[in-house]
């Protein structure tokens, strides 16, 4: 997958700000710009060696340019790990021009797998595994920099294999924790019951489980019956499940809307829907077939979604992730109740919105919501004679308010949680960076963070892209 292009192009372009990027084919840090070319945003960046090379970040420049309204301003680390010394990413650890702390922090349990998936990101070559005292020291480490964090993930490799897994799960269980996430391929909870109902009885716990469509073949190696029989077992058990589509163009990218309409609906143990864009790093990914200059990103993504919806939901529902860098997120949620998908975007007042969502990877359910639901109803009564659907979402508004919040008060903060992931659900699209689109200054802004041993804390793009190939752990398999 490798395309060159000529030096002559960047006078015609448009340059929208200088960065650091990196060159696809040697790895090695290079000056580059982010440009607007023929409504397209892309990375284009030359190396002595290799040439001149483009990568698309985004392909619809009115979304781009949309971005401002939601780049607010970020939560700082309160502990720098790193000095600020050569520059970014060189420097990372975090170090002081770092501007968010971790929405997500993941760590790699191990990189052992029980599958090879044609588009992995990760480099599973067996060659180290986490202890829990690691576990704890990463988390340990994560609270020196923040005060908790909305979701910590235990990712690999494949997590299910690790023996010590439920141990890990069990020193992560502590206030500052909002969210405990096992991101899984499906394969071990396809098969072994015992393990499922082991899930089962924990509280807190979230399988992020690898769901995409008739694609699935081709991009995890896996049959998509596998990750249905997967599904299927954790929805009995009443396990929360947050399904993770892999979309790739010419691959499944236009079943996306049938995907994600079908799971919304599908159970009350189905939490939420992530849509992450192929990403063109590690072992497997960095060698999967596909073009760099017309790689899927989020708003074509939402288009595909809006195509393939029927009509239940359209790409207008959805909004960049507000956040310090929203070109790598997009959020919408959907009141799903009686077995109907609303779109909430369509009813509510954007202002609050953003208010809520603001610096968060999941929306609190505090105060924040109830505000939230109330000046959307406020707003659907106000506009009563403009929407043919007023009087039902107006309804199921109230409905959802007085389950959350009660006039006698009272509801436990997990109780409360639990009815709102139910009845409200996010779907989530994350577009991560990779050689062809690494871009140093939108790293700076990352709220996904890697956490490595030693107490080292770098963004998960910086790993996957740059940072990989110099851990130790992986050896000469690294690069």
């Amino acid at each position: 997958m490798t395309t060159n292009t000529g030096s002559s192009r960047l006078n015609a372009d448009e340059v929208l700000y200088n960065t650091r990027s990196m060159c696809p084919e040697c790895e090695e840090l290079v000056n580059g710009h982010v440009i607007s070319r023929d409504g397209r945003i892309y990375v284009t960046r030359h190396c002595a060696e290799h040439g001149r090379f483009d990568g698309l970040i985004c392909s619809d420049r009115r979304w781009y340019d949309s971005l401002a309204a939601f780049d607010v301003e970020g939560v700082l680390p309160k502990n720098h790990g790193a000095p600020e010394e050569v520059g970014c990413p060189e420097d990372c650890g975090l170090c002081s021009k770092h501007q968010q702390i971790a929405g997500t922090a993941a760590v790699e349990i191990s990189n052992d797998c029980n599958a090879k998936c044609p588009a992995c990101l990760a480099n599973n070559a067996n060659s180290f595994s986490l202890e829990v005292a690691d576990v704890r020291d990463a988390l340990g480490t994560l609270l020196q920099s923040q005060d908790r964090v909305d979701t910590f993930v235990l990712s690999g490799g494949e997590p299910t294999v690790h023996p010590q897994l439920f141990e890990m799960i069990e020193v992560l269980r502590r206030p500052e924790v909002d969210r405990i996430v096992i991101n899984s391929n499906g394969v071990r909870i396809a098969q072994d019951d015992a393990f499922v109902d082991r899930l089962a009885e924990l509280d807190n716990v979230y399988i992020c489980l690898h769901f995409d469509g008739p694609g699935s073949k081709q991009l995890r190696g896996i049959s998509h019956d596998v990750q249905q029989r997967a599904l299927d077992r954790l929805i009995e058990r009443k396990v929360s499940v947050v399904p993770l589509v892999l979309a790739a163009q010419g691959v499944n990218a236009k079943e996306l809307g049938g995907i994600v309409t079908g799971l919304l609906t599908r159970s009350e143990a189905v939490k939420s829907v992530i849509i992450s864009m192929m990403t063109y790093t590690g072992s497997r990914g960095s060698s999967f077939d596909g073009d760099p200059l017309e790689r899927l990103t989020i708003p074509a993504a939402l288009d595909e979604i809006d195509r393939g919806a029927a009509g239940l939901i359209s790409r207008h529902d959805f909004m960049p992730l507000p956040m310090p860098n929203p070109l790598c997120a997009a959020v919408g949620y959907f009141l799903a109740m009686d077995d109907e998908i609303t779109p909430l975007l369509r009813h509510a007042d954007m202002t609050s919105v953003v208010d809520y969502a603001k610096n968060s990877n999941l929306g609190k359910v505090d105060e924040g919501l109830e505000r939230l639901l109330r000046d959307t109803i406020d707003s659907v009564y106000a506009r009563m004679d403009q929407q043919e659907d007023a009087a039902m979402v107006l309804q199921k508004l109230k409905t959802l308010l007085l389950k959350l919040f009660p006039e006698d008060g009272g509801l436990e903060s997990e109780v409360r949680r639990k009815i709102a992931e139910e009845n409200m659900k996010t779907v989530y699209l994350m577009q991560f960076m990779d050689g062809w689109s690494f871009d140093s200054k939108r790293l700076q802004k990352c709220s996904c963070q890697h956490l490595l041993p030693g107490g080292k804390i770098v963004p998960s793009c910086g790993y996957y892209a740059y940072h990989r190939r110099f851990d130790t752990r992986f050896g000469a398999a690294s690069s």
